[in-house]
């Protein structure tokens, strides 16, 4: 009996053992399945962060109209292959649509934007091998070879003009391409640097029907680098107040006295004395600086029209530039008004001088942006008006209330007949729309006499004045103008006068 009790107990234990370790199983299997459950939900959770993240990488390193590499990942390519192969030949082409802005104009941005698209797809069947391409920038490819020959990489532009060509039978699509031979070892040149040098190079084509490549010379270099250095000293010589405000005068064709001036830009160049700024200009279109110096300029301006007032002297409308540069936005309002609220200087007391490159054939950002400066009250002008387009639409769109006739406009017209005839009926034309004519580059008594018959309001130009520092222009604002320049207009004297006299007295007898 004790026997038996004693066995059922030791089954007893055996079966709660069983059971707990039958528990113990199934809490484990839950765990274990739980456990695949987690790994399977954080592999899924990982491979859509990866998606993601390979998503982002090729938005950051895609172009978003043509769908190949963009600026980020041609610097990350060739920066990969330069250290990989630093024993290689490699040569860097870059090469832009030469006829892009006039497809842009008669044909819209639209059409633009699938001229990139078809160079794009060509570069995806032209470039083969050990080669890197991309879509640097608006109007910008780039191509890294790496130890090709000089015959497969002209082979290889040939192959890219030829295709070029197939666009359209309607318009022409041509590229002009820039060639750099890379030295490694020239450890200083920058991505951005070498992609300079090619669009250097891209300027030294002369004659691109006869050939529209050129490569980046010493001679080149050398200009690089001295544009570089300028670009620093740019910087510190705005900083240190070195660019001057000169005025040129504009002259009233009927009263010949000043009525406004144009600022316009020197530089006190140390060791080098005062620069003109076709010296300096271009550079700092092709960089931000642009912006920084007109904001310069405009307070400049500012300040000279408040001294003006303050010393008693009757102040004249002051014409400022405004690069095209800052068409893109309307920021540069704001920055206008709050200088003149800084300087208390009323409205009439600026012209704003638009770029004829800048507005011609418009977007309609830009047509905004020139309405919003009529409602500001802001004078505006159309500067250079007939150096490219001569787009009379300007006239009748926007509310513009002087235009400036470029001053090859007038050379070249007022050495003909016909000439003539189109600058008269240009005149008449804006005269009937209510505008004021200026015109520039007036350099003889002849061409302001001519002028003055037409019609047109105010001249512009060497005849009169050259720009002048602040000083002497305020001297010569001071002086008797009509005494020094006269218009050929017919003026009686005393003796007309004792003439028409006689003549009258005789017809009165006769009448009597």
């Amino acid at each position: 009996m004790a026997y038996m009790i004693i066995i059922l107990f030791l089954i007893g234990i055996i079966l709660f053992m069983g059971y707990r370790l039958h528990i113990k199983d199934i809490h484990y299997k839950y765990k274990a399945d739980k456990m695949t459950h987690l790994e399977h939900s954080y592999e899924n959770r990982i491979h859509d962060l990866e998606d993601t993240v390979n998503s982002l990488n090729q938005t950051a390193f895609t172009h978003t109209v043509t769908k190949i590499g963009n600026i980020d990942y041609f610097i990350n390519q060739c920066t990969s292959l330069f250290g990989r192969y630093p024993n290689s030949v490699f040569i860097m082409i870059g090469f832009s649509i030469s006829s892009l802005g006039k497809i842009n104009q008669f044909f819209g941005p639209s059409e633009g934007d699938k001229v990139m698209v078809y160079t794009a797809d060509i570069l995806k069947n032209c470039v083969k091998g050990n080669a890197v391409y991309a879509h640097v920038n608006s109007n910008l490819f780039g191509i890294l070879l790496r130890d090709s020959s000089e015959e497969e990489m002209l082979g290889m532009i040939d192959s890219i003009n030829a295709k070029l060509k197939d666009y359209s039978s309607a318009f022409a699509v041509s590229a002009i391409f820039g060639i750099h031979y890379i030295d490694l070892s020239h450890t200083g040149d920058s991505l951005m640097d070498i992609m300079n040098y090619t669009l250097l190079a891209q300027k030294a084509v002369t004659d691109p029907k006869t050939m529209n490549y050129a490569y980046f010379t010493e001679e080149l270099s050398r200009s690089y680098n001295e544009n570089k250095k300028m670009s620093i000293e740019m910087e510190e010589a705005l900083n240190n107040h070195n660019f001057i405000v000169y005025l040129q005068p504009m002259i009233d064709l009927h009263s010949y006295q000043i009525v406004s001036a144009e600022a316009l830009v020197r530089w006190d160049y140390p060791g080098k004395g005062i620069l003109s700024p076709y010296a300096f200009l271009p550079l700092f279109e092709n960089t931000s600086l642009i912006q920084k110096l007109d904001y310069y300029m405009w307070e400049e301006c500012c300040k000279i029209l408040r001294r003006w007032i303050d010393n008693k002297m009757a102040p004249i409308p002051i014409a400022m530039n405004i690069s095209p540069i800052h068409l893109q936005g309307s920021a540069f309002i704001d920055k206008l008004e709050q200088l003149m609220h800084s300087y208390l200087i009323s409205k009439d007391l600026l012209i704003l001088e638009l770029p004829e490159r800048g507005v011609a054939n418009a977007t309609k950002e830009v047509a905004e942006i020139i309405m919003k400066l009529k409602e500001k009250n802001f004078s505006l002008c159309i500067d250079n008006f007939g150096s490219v387009h001569s787009p009379l639409n300007l006239l009748k769109d926007y509310p513009i209330g002087q235009i400036k006739l470029d001053r090859n406009f007038l050379t070249k017209n007022s050495s003909s007949n016909e000439g003539l005839t189109i600058l008269r009926y240009l005149v008449a034309m804006a005269k009937e729309l209510d505008l004021t004519i200026i015109t520039e580059g007036v350099e003889s008594l002849q061409q302001a006499n001519f002028l003055a018959d037409i019609g047109c309001d105010i001249a512009q130009g060497y005849f009169f004045a050259k720009p002048l520092d602040v000083r002497h222009f305020d001297q010569l604002n001071k002086s008797m103008l009509r005494n020094l320049y006269r218009p050929s207009e017919y003026y009686p004297t005393f003796e007309d006068f004792a003439k028409d006299v006689d003549i009258l007295t005789q017809m009165m007898q006769r009448v009597g």
